[in-house]
């Protein structure tokens, strides 16, 4: 077994991946936001995913309004509709930076029972509340507590993020700390940064990832964070041109 097919099949192994979810991650990275259906089939099968499971994918996306198609003779060229387009580029924001998200840190609320709590905000009890700081209101039904981030005990890391999570986060941040992924030749290269980016797309998109980033800076998400994301700044986005050929 190749250094490539070790990584891909570790990765793969991460956890069971749904076909359409990762074709939502391959649209999201593509430099120009568009692929055929070979190429699309290439890189896919390239990490196991069977063609049955391709086309029912691709069905799905597209009755959601996900993405269109054209076809040119016997050709079809998949691309991002706009309301694809738009919100591949909202939520890639969070998927790409380097920076922490809300970057003024987190408070704890202790609230009243009936406390409408606001987005983004985490419940570690019933009254008791985890919100970025710019999203606490002085409204008089909340008191902010000030927690000891040197200090945070298992118990409260796990009401954060499901310890499952922290467990997914540092093997994935050890795929990417491997040597010679830069040197991969195209096809497992796209490969191998599709699957980093699929498992982290899954861990950034949720506002709870970034308050265990921030208030636990040395924990597993937050070195996968720094780890996959320089992966994705030194590594060329996805392009068929390159791995196709």
């Amino acid at each position: 077994m190749t250094a490539a097919d070790s990584l891909i099949d570790d990765l793969c192994n991460l956890e069971p991946i749904k076909t359409w979810s990762l074709i939502v991650t391959l649209f999201g990275d593509l430099s120009d936001h568009h692929i055929t259906g070979k190429e699309l089939g290439l890189l896919m099968g390239h990490v196991g995913v069977r063609t049955e499971a391709i086309r029912v994918a691709l069905h799905r996306l597209r009755k959601d309004g996900w993405i269109v198609s054209t076809k040119s003779g016997r050709e079809v060229t998949y691309s991002l509709s706009d309301v694809g387009l738009a919100e591949t580029r909202a939520a890639y924001e969070d998927v790409y930076r380097q920076d922490v998200k809300y970057p003024q840190g987190w408070q704890l609320l202790l609230t009243k029972s009936d406390y409408a709590a606001p987005d983004p905000a985490i419940r570690i009890e019933r009254s008791l509340l985890l919100v970025p700081v710019e999203a606490v209101l002085s409204d008089g039904a909340a008191l902010g507590l000030q927690a000891d981030t040197d200090h945070i005990p298992d118990w409260f890391s796990d009401r954060i993020v499901p310890s499952q999570t922290l467990v997914l986060a540092q093997k994935l941040c050890e795929i990417a700390e491997r040597p010679g992924i830069s040197d991969l030749p195209p096809l497992s290269l796209a490969a191998v940064r599709l699957l980093l980016l699929h498992y982290w797309r899954k861990i950034a998109l949720r506002n709870s990832s970034w308050a265990h980033i921030s208030m636990i800076p040395q924990g597993p998400l937050a070195r996968c964070h720094h780890r996959v994301t320089q992966v994705m700044a030194d590594l060329p986005r996805l392009d068929p041109a390159a791995f196709a050929n």
